[in-house]
């Protein structure tokens, strides 16, 4: 039996490594502000880790976080004694 032998550009492609972003990156890249997208970090809405000072922050989480999200229904408006404009 032949050994297949990969070099280390193709073992990571088959690791199936996440896009990480930083705050920064990841405000630019779904157009949010800095603030909003450290506070999804922080309050476990996305996936992420810190890297020494930085927080890095799984591209696919927010992407599954923004799928997820929906606006306040008609209905809440009421239930809540919320008026809308």
């Amino acid at each position: 039996m032949e050994k297949t032998i990969y070099s280390p550009k193709d073992q990571l492609e088959q690791a199936h490594i996440p896009e990480m972003l930083t705050v920064r990156q990841t405000a630019t890249k779904f157009g949010i502000a800095q603030h909003h997208a450290r506070q999804l970090a922080l309050t476990g809405k996305v996936r992420a880790v810190r890297a020494g000072r930085k927080i890095l922050i799984n591209a696919q989480s927010v992407v599954d976080y923004f799928n997820k999200s929906t606006l306040i229904s008609s209905d809440t408006y009421a239930t809540h004694n919320i008026f809308k404009l």
